[in-house]
C-alpha cells in the first residue's frame, strides 16, 4: 500500500511539474504578463487567497455542488446499470437515452437551465447530464466483467436476485467502479467550475474566476485555476487509492 501511495504521489508531482514547465515556456514565448503572468506572481496570489476567508467559502460551495452532482449521478447510474445488467431488455431501452445524454451539448444547455434553476443549481444539473452517462457506461462495463463462473454457481444454488447484486455483482465490480469514479469525480469538478464561470455563480471558484477576468486580475485568475487543478488531482488520487485498496483486499 505504501508503494502505491508513493507511486500516486510521484505521478501527481510529475503532472504538476509538467504543467509548470508548460506555463514557463508559454510565459517566455508570449512575453506579455497581461496574457500569461509569471509563476511567482500567481503563487503569491494563491498564497494570499488561501489566507482569506472568501476563497475557502467559494471552494466549499464548489465542492458541495461537485459532490452533490456526483452522488446523485452515481446513485442513479448504479441503479440503472444493475437494472440493465440483470434485465437486458431494460438495457436496450436505456441505450438510446444514455446516448442522447452523452451527445448533448451540456454547456449550451446551461443557458436554458439558468432560466429555470438559477446560477446556484444550474451547474449541478449540467454536471449530471455529463456524469450520469459516463458513470452508467463504466459501471455497466464493470458488472459485465464479473466472473461468469460465479454467476453460474449462484444460479445452481438459486441465490435470490438481491443477494446476487449485493454479494456478487457489486462487490466484485467495486474496484473497476471506483476507478471509473475517480476520473468522474475529477471531471465533475471541472464541469462544475466551468458552469460556474459561465453562470457567474456567487460564492464559487468559477464565479471568482469570472470576476478576476472582468477586472483583469490575471495572476489571481491563474491562481484560481491552479487551485481548481490541485483540488481535482487530490480528489482523483484519493479515490484511486481507495479503489486500489479495495482491489488488494479482495485478492
Amino acid at each position: 500500500m505504501k508503494k502505491l501511495i508513493w507511486k500516486n504521489v510521484a505521478q501527481t508531482l510529475e503532472a504538476i511539474g509538467f504543467l509548470l514547465i508548460v506555463w514557463f515556456v508559454a510565459y517566455r514565448a508570449v512575453g506579455n504578463t497581461e496574457l500569461i503572468p509569471p509563476l511567482s506572481d500567481s503563487l503569491k496570489e494563491m498564497g494570499g487567497l488561501l489566507v482569506s476567508g472568501d476563497v475557502w467559502s467559494a471552494m466549499g460551495m464548489t465542492l458541495l455542488r461537485t459532490f452533490s452532482a456526483f452522488t446523485i449521478s452515481f446513485a442513479l447510474a448504479v441503479g440503472f446499470a444493475v437494472l440493465a445488467y440483470v434485465y437486458p431488455a431494460a438495457g436496450n431501452f436505456l441505450a438510446p437515452l444514455v446516448s442522447a445524454l452523452r451527445s448533448m451539448p451540456v454547456l449550451a444547455v446551461l443557458l436554458i437551465l439558468l432560466s429555470f434553476l438559477g446560477a446556484g443549481k444550474a451547474p449541478m444539473a449540467v454536471a449530471f447530464l455529463s456524469l450520469f452517462p459516463m458513470l452508467y457506461a463504466g459501471i455497466l462495463a464493470g458488472l459485465s466483467s464479473v466472473d461468469k463462473h460465479l454467476i453460474e454457481i449462484s444460479r445452481v444454488y438459486a441465490t435470490p436476485l438481491w443477494r446476487k447484486v449485493t454479494a456478487i455483482y457489486l462487490p466484485l465490480s467495486a474496484p473497476y467502479i471506483l476507478q471509473e469514479s475517480a476520473a468522474a469525480l475529477s471531471f465533475a469538478l471541472k464541469l462544475i467550475v466551468s458552469a460556474e464561470v459561465l453562470s457567474f455563480t456567487a460564492t464559487s471558484l468559477g464565479g471568482m474566476m469570472q470576476e478576476a477576468k472582468i477586472y483583469s486580475e490575471i495572476p489571481q485568475l491563474f491562481a484560481l485555476v491552479g487551485l481548481s487543478f490541485l483540488l481535482g488531482l487530490i480528489l482523483e488520487t484519493a479515490v484511486s487509492l481507495l479503489a486500489s485498496a479495495v482491489e488488494k483486499r479482495m485478492r
